[in-house]
C-alpha cells in the first residue's frame, strides 16, 4: 500500500520524564474500571502504566494575547495522526497556544463492500425511523450516498459534534428538515439507551467495516430493526518518511483518534510496549485508549467526554505534565 501524505513541522525532540499530578481520574486496565479520586499518579514510567483517564476536563480558549502559554509550549511538540485532511482542527488549537505540531496520518480510508448499496438503502420505500452516523468520516461517506441518491430528506442520529459538522449545512440550507437526535454523551453505548425506538422502529446504520457492533447489537435488543451496511474501512498506513517517524518518535505526545491508529504507530514505530522510551499518548476517547490498554502502552490520557475539546484538553495535561 503506497504511504499517506505526510506534512511534517518542525517538531523538538524531548522526550516526557518521570512526573506525577493529580486528577480526578477513572483507571482503566485490562477491562475493569475502577474510581481513582485525586490520588497521585505517574504518568509516564518506564515500569509503570499507571494513568488511564477519563479526564473531565476542556482546555480553555487559546486567545491572542496569551504570549506567557505560547512561551510555556515554546519547542514542544505533537504528532497528530488522523487521516490526511482531518488534522486541522486539532493543529489550529495547539499551533494557536505555540505548540509545534507533526502531521503523520496513520490511516487511510477506502469504500467498504456496502457502499455501493447506500443511496438504494437511502430510498428505501418503507423508510427509516433513523439513520445513525457515529463518526465524521461516515458523515461524509453518507453525504456522497445521500446526493446520489437524490438528497433524500431523513431523520438522522449522530454521534459527536465533529460528526454533526459534516452535516451542518445541509440543515442550514432546508435540504435536511427531518428529525435529528444526538446523545449525552458521544459514544455508542449512550445511544444505544437514549434514541428514540420501539419494536416498529427500522433504523439504518452506515458504518466502518471495523465499528464495533455495540450499536446494532443494543438497539436490536430494545426491538428496532437494524440494517447496517460497511459503506467504509480503513487501513493502517504501512510506510512513512524516515525523517518523519524519528520526528515523531523525538515529540512529548502522540495523539490517537481510533484504535486503529494505535495499531499502525505500533508496527511503524518497532515500540516495545515496556520501554521507557515512550512519548506520552493522548486518546480522543475510551475506545481508542482501550486499545492503547491492551497491549501495555504506558502514560495513556483520554477524555470523559470523546471529542476535540476535551481530546485538546488532555494533550495539554500531557504536556504540562511532561515539563
Amino acid at each position: 500500500m503506497s504511504s499517506a501524505s505526510l506534512h511534517a513541522a518542525v517538531c523538538a525532540g524531548v522526550r516526557p520524564h518521570v512526573a506525577s499530578k493529580r486528577f480526578c481520574v477513572t483507571s482503566v486496565g485490562h477491562g475493569a474500571s475502577s474510581p481513582v479520586s485525586w490520588s497521585s499518579i505517574g504518568l509516564f514510567s518506564s515500569s509503570g502504566r499507571f494513568l488511564r483517564g477519563p479526564l473531565s476536563m476542556k482546555a480553555a480558549p487559546a486567545t491572542a494575547a496569551a504570549s506567557k502559554e505560547t512561551e510555556q509550549y515554546a519547542g514542544r511538540c505533537v504528532v497528530l495522526t488522523r487521516e490526511e485532511g482531518k488534522n486541522g482542527d486539532m493543529c489550529s488549537r495547539l499551533t494557536a497556544r505555540g505548540i509545534d505540531c507533526l502531521e503523520m496520518p496513520l490511516i487511510e480510508t477506502i469504500n467498504g463492500a456496502d457502499r455501493d448499496a447506500l443511496p438504494a438503502a437511502l430510498n428505501d420505500p418503507e423508510g427509516w425511523t433513523w439513520v445513525c452516523i457515529t463518526s465524521p468520516e461516515a458523515a461524509k461517506v453518507f453525504l456522497e450516498g445521500w446526493t446520489e441518491a437524490g438528497r433524500p430528506d431523513l431523520p438522522i442520529a449522530t454521534v459527536g459534534a465533529g460528526t454533526a459538522r459534516i452535516l451542518a449545512e445541509h440543515y442550514a440550507s432546508g435540504a435536511l428538515a427531518a428529525p435529528t437526535f444526538t446523545p449525552s454523551k458521544a459514544n455508542a453505548d449512550t445511544m444505544v439507551v437514549e434514541l428514540p425506538v420501539d419494536e416498529s422502529s427500522r433504523v439504518l446504520y452506515p458504518a466502518s467495516a471495523k465499528a464495533a457492533s455495540t450499536l446494532q447489537d443494543g438497539l436490536a435488543a430494545r426491538g428496532a430493526t437494524v440494517t447496517r451496511l460497511d459503506t467504509y474501512s480503513t487501513e493502517n498506513v504501512t510506510a512513512v518518511d524516515p525523517a518523519v517517524l524519528a520526528r515523531a518518535l523525538a515529540a512529548d505526545v502522540v495523539t490517537f483518534g481510533s484504535p486503529s491508529a494505535v495499531k499502525a504507530w505500533m508496527a511503524l514505530s518497532g515500540l516495545d510496549p515496556a520501554a521507557s522510551d515512550h512519548p506520552a499518548y493522548a486518546c480522543i476517547g475510551g475506545t481508542s485508549a482501550k486499545a492503547c490498554d491492551k497491549i501495555g502502552l504506558p502514560g495513556v490520557l483520554f477524555p470523559e467526554d470523546p471529542g476535540v475539546d476535551g481530546w485538546e484538553g488532555v494533550v495539554l495535561k500531557a504536556l504540562e505534565a511532561a515539563r
